[in-house]
């Protein structure tokens, strides 16, 4: 009892480490070389593959990139391809012994390491394989061993996939911190400047009830509805004065409504004015489109007034 006990104990601190190495050697070499913390074995190996049975490393116990560990390298490799052949198909664990063992594998296999091991494979949360782990050794395996070996198997494929993605060893840093900051700092001061824009906008003069027989005519003062793209007119609001140019007259307008800017993103936004002064105290007679000047956009629509136009073009708004 008191030694399961301290196997699972140093199982949970080795998966501890497992969320802490910085790249996958690292967390290679945590699991050949301390899984002896809460089992005894002779030799370990931990191979890794990519989509799912491409074979790319193997990692021995005891064995670096030292010359006299060539043999066992090798021995290695195909142990691992070996392993990761077989078990892409099952995706289950496997029992080895000298009667399983594939030939080219078993004509390298090193004297001093048993010919009996346990080979557990390593999936990610998909259930894809990417690598695995033997443990090699006379004695024979235990049922609760094994659940243990599968909670190992399934705490190292979590930290593979992490690595992958890299959120295993990042540090912050303080440097990258300020630049975001700064950086949301500027984006969000960049829409309180505001950018002058003279655009060329749809109009038309406001009439009265069509259903009432004879009123046709512009009410009084006379009003003109403006249809400018939402990139243009961020800043209009009621009582916005305006400054509107047809046919060489100058005319000046006031917005009385003007349609929420959310509701035309993909669509010219109505902007209903009245006419506060005109050449001859009258509004034009007719009009389709004008020239206004003296408004306003925040700089980020300003410098998206490209773009957004094109959008707006390919998706067939005009």
């Amino acid at each position: 009892m008191q030694s399961g006990v301290r196997a699972l104990a140093n199982l949970l601190l080795l998966e501890h480490d497992f969320r802490r190495a910085p790249k996958t050697e690292h967390l290679a070499r945590l699991v050949v070389d301390r899984l002896s913390r809460f089992t005894s074995y002779d030799c370990a190996v931990f191979w890794t593959v990519s989509r799912g049975k491409s074979f790319q490393q193997a990692f021995i116990s005891g064995v670096g990139d030292e010359p006299d560990g060539k043999a066992m390298r090798k021995w290695g490799v195909k142990l691992s391809k070996w392993l990761a052949k077989a078990m892409a198909k099952t995706k289950q664990p496997m029992l080895i012994d000298p009667d399983t063992i594939e030939d080219k594998v078993f004509d390298l296999w090193p004297e001093t390491v048993p010919l009996n091991g346990l080979a557990v494979p390593v999936k990610n949360p998909k259930g894809e394989i990417l690598g695995g782990v033997v443990l090699l050794r006379e004695a024979p395996w235990t049922q609760s061993f094994r659940v243990m070996m599968d909670q190992m198997a399934e705490a190292v494929g979590y930290s593979l996939r992490a690595l992958a993605l890299g959120m295993h060893g990042r540090r912050p840093s303080k440097g990258r911190w300020i630049t975001l900051i700064l950086v949301v700092l500027l984006t969000a001061g960049s829409f309180f400047v505001p950018m002058p824009v003279n655009i060329d906008v749809k109009a038309e003069l406001a009439v009265g009830n069509g259903n009432i027989p004879g009123i046709s005519a512009p009410r009084g003062p006379a009003q003109i509805d403006l249809m400018i793209p939402v990139q243009d007119s961020l800043a209009l609001k009621p009582g916005t004065r305006l400054q509107a140019r047809f046919q060489g007259e100058d005319y000046k307008l006031i917005v009385e409504r003007v349609t929420p800017w959310y509701a035309a993103l993909f669509a010219d936004r109505r902007v209903r004015t009245r006419l506060l002064d005109a050449p001859d105290g009258l509004a034009p007679p007719g009009l389709e489109s004008v020239t206004v000047s003296n408004t306003t956009t925040p700089l980020p629509f300003y410098l998206l007034r490209g773009p957004w136009r094109s959008i707006r073009e390919a998706v067939g708004i005009k």
